[in-house]
């Protein structure tokens, strides 16, 4: 696991985000689930969600709904359904000063510490929610080379006094 100081700044939590879409980029989703915490406690249709490196690729491919296949995919919308889309890399295109100096990723940190409504208003009272102490939200995850409708969400912990780290909260369209 990727961490960082307590006192890392924009640029620094922007390089960390930027790292794990370069993982995705290079689809290889188990370093990019082994490169930062994931939520795997979120309960869907009442099970526990279990975030995977096949349900982080299905993510990308189905613009956020990794619970269905390519297949499946295209039974819902077509034969023609776009299911092979995948993450291109921000720092090899020559571009790259405009994807990363945009307003493509805010960070916000929170004042004080979250409380008990406020984790379970969010959906994250089953975490150490004590210790989250902001969010990332990665608005146009690049999809054959191209900004998409895909976001990242992230939230920001804090581990002990001195490192932080990301939590890996959803991959959707927004």
């Amino acid at each position: 696991m990727k961490t960082l100081s307590v006192d890392a700044n924009q640029e620094e939590l922007t390089n960390l985000v930027i790292e794990w879409i370069e993982l995705l980029a290079q689809e290889d989703y188990v370093k990019a689930l082994d490169f930062i915490l994931y939520d795997n406690t979120q309960e869907v249709d009442g099970k526990i969600w279990k975030w995977t490196p096949e349900r982080l690729e299905a993510a990308v491919y189905t613009y956020g709904l990794p619970w269905y296949s390519k297949e499946e995919m295209r039974q819902l919308y077509g034969v023609d359904y776009p299911v092979d889309g995948k993450v291109t890399s921000i720092l090899n295109r020559q571009d790259k000063e405009v994807w990363l100096d945009g307003d493509l990723i805010s960070i916000h940190k929170f004042d004080g510490v979250i409380s008990s409504k406020q984790a379970e208003l969010w959906g994250i009272s089953h975490l150490d929610y004590q210790n989250i102490i902001g969010e990332i939200m990665f608005d146009g995850v690049p999809i054959d080379g191209k900004r998409s409708d895909l976001t990242a969400l992230f939230w920001i912990k804090k581990l002990g006094s001195h490192q932080i780290t990301l939590i890996f909260r959803d991959l959707h369209m927004m």
